[in-house]
């Protein structure tokens, strides 16, 4: 509870500054997209006849209520122009589909126009069943988890994204986030406990190795930044208040191996706790063994992961270039597949110094907290073996003591 009174005021205060420094950055043709669109369901088809104008389309005019906003509930009418055989273009719209449109002011009159379709539905089914899950599965944990979620997406869009927008410095701000999350997922999933502390240094360890390793590659290769047409236009964006892209690449290098050392962390501190409490008088060097053991098996699916992870979202970009008979070694030199690479090397790099480190941490952790309870057992042990008649309360307590 405490951890969720301190996470409910880090979010709050963090956003209120944050806000409260935001610098004044407009983007006027999609501040006036979105106040001129509204969510709609489709009630009626009214007619479907061929563009006369452009034979490749339909004119679909269709009768359809508005869902959401101020004319939530007035029936309105509105026009599709859909094409015939274009997969690109979105299909025809049928009765009970739930679409955007867009108005269309002329004068006094307000015509309404197809823009796109409303798939947040969807979304939300898809995520009531990822909580569903979780929670059937983890039961209280799984409540923690969802938790724990919710407040590192809070944390990343209600304080680290302002604090871009203010202007912040944007290698420090990832770097508070990071540790933010670290903190709070491992106290809310695993309690306030050496398992928890163990995992948050092991954790924090392997994201301090992956921020180090990208500075000195990014000074090493000389990157600017620019790798995309993305990062070009966030940079018009922010042209009146320069925008460091580097440190913008930086944080996603930073977040994005967070998300790895946390998995590898809980899961080498809750093993080697769970075999530490099941064979009582590990030395510390048999306890990192059984941990660089364990950290073998993860590492190489955990590998695989992340891999597979950035191969899969620049997949795109690499048919582009691919198709454009980009000679190999300067389609891997380019700074856009550059980025991909290293975001999925030093993801892996922080991993594989995560499992180590975290396995270090166990281990001096549990032993100690091992060899207090042994000096606790003996003392009992001795005290029942002396006494002539044993006190009931030390046979209850030693034999507890002996079963843990």
């Amino acid at each position: 509870m405490d951890c969720s009174v301190f996470s409910i005021l880090f979010l709050c205060i963090g956003n209120k500054f944050a806000t409260s420094h935001a610098l004044n950055i407009t983007v006027s043709d999609s501040e006036s997209e979105i106040k001129d669109q509204v969510f709609a369901k489709v009630i009626k088809l009214d007619s479907i006849t061929p563009n006369q104008t452009d034979s490749s389309t339909n004119v679909v005019k269709f009768t359809c209520v508005i869902t959401s906003g101020k004319g939530k509930g007035t029936s309105v009418h509105a026009t599709q122009y859909a094409y015939k055989h274009n997969d690109t273009m979105p299909p025809q719209v049928h009765q009970n589909d739930k679409v955007v449109l867009g108005k269309l002011s002329a004068g006094s009159s307000t015509e309404y126009a197809f823009e796109n379709y409303d798939r947040l539905e969807q979304i939300i089914w898809l995520l009531i069943a990822f909580v569903g899950l979780i929670v059937i599965f983890g039961g209280k944990k799984g409540l923690m988890t969802i938790l724990s979620l919710a407040l590192t997406c809070l944390a990343i869009f209600l304080v680290f994204i302002p604090c871009i927008m203010a202007g912040f410095n944007i290698y420090c701000s990832p770097i508070v986030i990071c540790i933010y999350i670290i903190i709070v997922s491992y106290i809310l999933t695993g309690g306030i406990n050496k398992k928890s502390l163990a995992s948050i240094i092991g954790c924090s360890g392997g994201v301090a190795f992956s921020a180090t390793i990208y500075i000195i590659m990014e000074r090493i290769m000389k990157l600017t930044g620019y790798y995309n047409d993305q990062t070009s236009r966030l940079k018009q964006t922010f042209m009146e208040c320069p925008l460091d892209l580097k440190a913008i690449v930086f944080a996603m290098v930073t977040i994005g191996a967070l998300g790895a050392t946390m998995d590898v962390a809980m899961s080498i501190a809750s093993s080697l706790e769970e075999i530490q409490n099941n064979k009582a008088g590990m030395t510390k060097i048999q306890i990192i063994q059984s941990g660089l053991t364990i950290g073998k098996d993860i590492m190489g699916t955990m590998t695989n992961t992340l891999i597979l992870a950035y191969i899969g979202s620049s997949l795109i970009t690499v048919l582009i270039y691919a198709v454009s008979n980009y000679p190999i070694l300067q389609l891997l030199n380019k700074e856009e597949i550059i980025v991909e690479i290293l975001q999925s090397l030093i993801g892996s790099l922080g991993m594989l110094f995560t499992i180590p480190f975290t396995t270090v941490i166990s281990a001096y952790l549990f032993k100690s907290s091992n060899g207090n309870h042994l000096e606790k057992k003996e003392h009992l042990q001795t005290q029942l073996s002396t006494d002539e008649k044993p006190n009931k309360s030390h046979i209850i307590s030693t034999i507890k003591i002996i079963n843990k």
